[in-house]
């Protein structure tokens, strides 16, 4: 009898660890919806080729995860028609298109690691067994299919006849439960299998028809399977007509499944319960459904493995390696527009800035030329004026008179000379106020550039210099030309820095360079100390930033009365 009990445990485990399907994934796929309307319908060989179907209408889309969901369904498919080496060849496969790190996966991870788990158990491999379900618990995200990873890795620890760990793991579970639901019967069937396995004395008939009731309300067909299996095995020895009864009950039901398991199993025990009455008749029957099951599963095997090789001969593609160099050179791609786009506005920017430049430059320009021109043409009005009117008088009188008072004519002369002189002075003046301040500060300043150095000059607006007096313009240029010499002479510096700004009252002038700075020591020489004195005459202030070998610093605040 011990064989008997060992094929019926079997398919115990097989109704009890039927596994809910994945979510569908994101994408629609007809193809996807037929295969479960087939399911529904009991016809898993019509369910397994539209699952295909799917799978390769996902491959086409680049859906990963809707290759994966296909590939779990006929693995699962596989396990309930005994192809475990197809299934489980099929459920890796599946692993190959899914991330560890993606949470939005880990329904799909889960239910295939748990159709790994009941593979490992029909291979008779319990360790695998117990680590696959193990990340099936893992990877799953919602507390229904927790529940339901956690009873099949309770009822592991039955088949190596811990039944205590399973038991434990069971009062867990049942009461986080719906008394109503499917799985509360699977979990009560289960536990009260494990106290009887535990104890020989104690009834879990009351639990198991409490679970077969559960089961026919909500029309589980392979739940059904699992309690007139377990109920027919509990009265095997105990009472014959009930185990015939629950036997016959689980024939009819196998029958609708289309398990061969199912079959094989019932078959066996009503054999063995009607072994008195035992015919030809009843024994060709046995044999026939024997030689059908092998037959069955060596089509599966084929079945399987024929459509997977018609439908992939040609497109054997590795979707995920297939994304990532995707995504790869989409990034390549954008780095390299992003890049782009840098270098146009840095070019547009500074063609605008260059433009910007030029245009002021020739304003300027014209500006001062237009000034020339004005005070060459009044000049030349002066000159008009006093010098040719005045010596055009003088050549009349010489011509029209006969007498001349010698010293008159001189006295004339000389007035004629001091005009034209005055006139003169005032050109010179006029010309000295007429060359723009921060030219004349840009070209003492730039006077010290070389192919060595390099002056940088910020901030030199001729709007500031207007605010400044000629003695504050004439005393700033002292001041700047001492700067500039004493650095040359001292500093051994390659770059010069120069920046004016205005705060609202005070002429800021910042001076930096990046030669040998000053020692802490050191005592100003000849050109320094008159900057300093030059600038405390102009109630100003001077400020050293000695940074000794870094360069040196020079902040210089001078009051600006406008």
């Amino acid at each position: 009898m011990k064989p008997l009990l060992a094929i019926a445990g079997i398919l115990l485990f097989v109704s009890c660890n039927k596994q809910v399907n994945p979510d569908e994934p994101h994408e629609k796929n007809h193809f996807y919806e037929q295969a479960y309307e087939f399911l529904e319908k009991n016809e898993p060989d019509s369910a397994f080729v539209y699952f295909e179907k799917a799978r390769l209408l996902y491959l086409e889309n680049k859906d990963s995860l809707g290759v994966a969901s296909s590939l779990v369904n006929m693995a699962i498919n596989q396990t309930d028609l005994g192809d475990y080496y197809g299934s489980q060849e099929t459920s890796i496969q599946a692993l190959n298109y899914l991330d560890t790190n993606d949470s939005s996966e880990f329904n799909v991870l889960s239910s295939i690691y748990g159709n790994l788990s009941n593979v490992a158990e029909y291979l008779k491999e319990p360790e695998k067994s117990n680590e696959y379900i193990e990340l099936a618990i893992k990877y799953s995200l919602d507390s229904t299919s927790r529940n339901v990873f956690i009873n099949n890795l309770a009822t592991n620890y039955m088949h190596i006849k811990n039944y205590k760990k399973a038991i434990d793991i069971f009062q867990e579970i049942i009461p986080k439960t719906d008394s109503n639901s499917t799985d509360y019967a699977r979990f009560i069937t289960n536990y009260s299998r494990a106290k009887f396995l535990l104890d020989s004395s104690y009834n879990p008939i009351p639990e198991m028809l409490k679970a077969l009731q559960i089961r026919a309300d909500r029309d589980d067909l392979w739940g059904l399977n699992s309690s007139y299996s377990n109920i027919a095995n509990y009265y095997l020895d105990r009472n014959q007509d009930s185990a015939l009864y629950y036997t016959q009950k689980q024939i009819e039901i196998a029958n609708k499944i289309k398990n061969s398991d199912a079959r094989l199993a019932s078959m066996k025990r009503y054999l063995l319960l009607t072994m008195d009455e035992f015919d030809k008749s009843s024994f060709e029957k046995y044999q026939e459904i024997v030689d059908s099951v092998e037959l069955a599963r060596m089509t599966a095997k084929n079945q399987f493995a024929l459509v997977r090789y018609e439908v992939e001969k040609n497109k054997a593609h590795n979707l995920k390696l297939q994304n990532e160099i995707d995504k790869k050179q989409y990034r390549i791609n954008l780095q390299l527009a992003i890049f782009c786009m840098v270098l146009i506005i840095i070019g547009l920017t500074s063609y605008y800035i260059w433009i910007l430049y030029k245009r002021r430059k020739v304003t300027l320009e014209l500006a001062a030329e237009n000034r020339i021109k004005e005070n060459q043409l009044k000049t030349s009005r002066k000159v008009h004026d006093v010098v040719a009117n005045g010596i055009y008088r003088v050549m009349a009188e010489l011509e029209n008179k006969d007498k001349i008072d010698r010293e008159e004519l001189l006295d004339r002369l000389e007035i004629m000379y001091d005009k034209s002189r005055d006139i003169s002075y005032e050109v010179e003046d006029e010309a000295e106020q007429e060359v723009a301040f921060h030219l004349v500060v840009s070209d003492l300043l730039k006077s010290f550039s070389n192919e060595y150095r390099t002056v940088l000059i910020a901030g030199n607006d001729q709007a500031v210099w207007d605010m400044c007096s000629s003695n504050l313009k004439i005393n700033i240029e002292e001041i700047l030309q001492e700067l500039m010499v004493n650095m040359q002479k001292h500093s051994r510096a390659d770059e010069v820095i120069i920046r004016f700004d205005y705060d609202g009252s005070n002429l800021l002038i910042f001076y930096k360079d990046n030669g040998i700075g000053m020692p802490e020591d050191k005592k100003f020489g000849n050109g320094l100390s008159n900057t300093e004195n030059r600038i405390n005459n102009l109630k100003g202030k001077i400020t050293f930033e000695k940074q000794f070998e870094n360069g040196l610093g020079i902040n210089i605040e001078i009051p600006i009365n406008k």
